[in-house]
């Protein structure tokens, strides 16, 4: 968790400055204000046109799977992101809000540092949400009061496109008449659950309703009522076969690798989502965590 303290203040030189901090969440909130998008990429970015918008959106996407898959494995391996981290070109960071020199620095350093850059990678994810946001308003604003046929004229009749830009807003499900407080998880960060018998655990894969059944074996059911063990390790659920839980290929609002459950010998499980349209949870499991 990021509630860790050091012996020693870990010091990271940023440009000209050195900036010390003496826990994980003293550097998560650093870079917390980081995440939103600058005023001018904003104003820059009215200016593209449908196409360009597209383009910048494939590209994110791009990004965005190669820190998942390195994420995803450092999960697993530590010291993994480390190395993944050299590998990757310093041009495909942006340089708002300083997160190419803020990477770069990060390079330097032994194994002590690779929470931070875990920390840093997630947030940097959480800038390019933004973006994405940003580029979906832009995108329907463009596109607003153009004709159907039009419209599918100018994308070239792709569904992909289309898809890739679409908000995925839902309304909530409801129980007994009341309406679930749904919440959208943070991109990266994990979410602590200790599982209880008879406590179900209601989640959205982007809009899908899926749910966590705790129980003597714990199971994972998914928007058509299949249902899955979980096994004490790493459990991944996406669309791509290659996961524990593979959804149905058809949803492609669910991401290839969208949500990773670690479940622990105590029964507890840690959430991580990895996904380009969300992993929901009642808010009430997101209320108690701290970073």
């Amino acid at each position: 968790m990021l509630n860790k303290f050091f012996a020693k203040p870990i010091e990271i030189t940023v440009g000209e400055q050195t900036l010390k901090f003496s826990s994980l969440a003293d550097f998560e909130f650093c870079l917390a204000g980081r995440t939103s998008v600058p005023s001018r990429k904003i104003t820059e970015m009215v200016k593209f046109s449908t196409d360009e918008l597209k383009k910048e959106a494939r590209t994110i996407k791009s990004i965005e799977k190669r820190f998942v898959s390195i994420l995803s494995k450092s999960i697993e391996d530590a010291e993994s992101i480390n190395r993944a981290l050299r590998e990757l070109d310093p041009q495909i960071f942006s340089q708002d809000n300083s997160w190419r020199m803020i990477i770069s620095s990060l390079h330097e350093g032994d194994e002590q540092l690779n929470p931070f850059r875990r920390v840093a990678l997630v947030k940097y994810m959480q800038y390019l949400s933004s973006r994405q946001e940003i580029i979906k308003y832009l995108y329907s604003e463009k596109t607003k009061g153009k004709k159907a046929g039009s419209e599918k004229a100018e994308e070239g009749g792709s569904f992909k496109d289309t898809l890739m830009l679409e908000n995925t807003v839902f309304e909530p499900s409801s129980e007994g008449g009341q309406a679930i407080d749904i919440e959208r998880m943070l991109k990266g960060e994990n979410v602590t659950i200790m599982l209880k018998s008879g406590k179900d655990i209601d989640i959205y894969l982007s809009k899908h309703h899926c749910k966590i059944v705790p129980g003597k074996v714990n199971k994972f059911i998914d928007q058509d009522q299949r249902s899955y063990d979980l096994k004490v390790g790493r459990n991944t659920i996406g669309r791509d076969a290659s996961n524990d839980i593979m959804i149905d290929p058809k949803l492609r609002d669910v991401s290839r690798t969208h949500l990773v459950i670690e479940l622990d010998n105590d029964n507890i499980i840690y959430m991580t989502d990895f996904s380009s349209h969300g992993t929901s949870l009642p808010s009430k499991y997101l209320d108690s965590q701290s970073f």
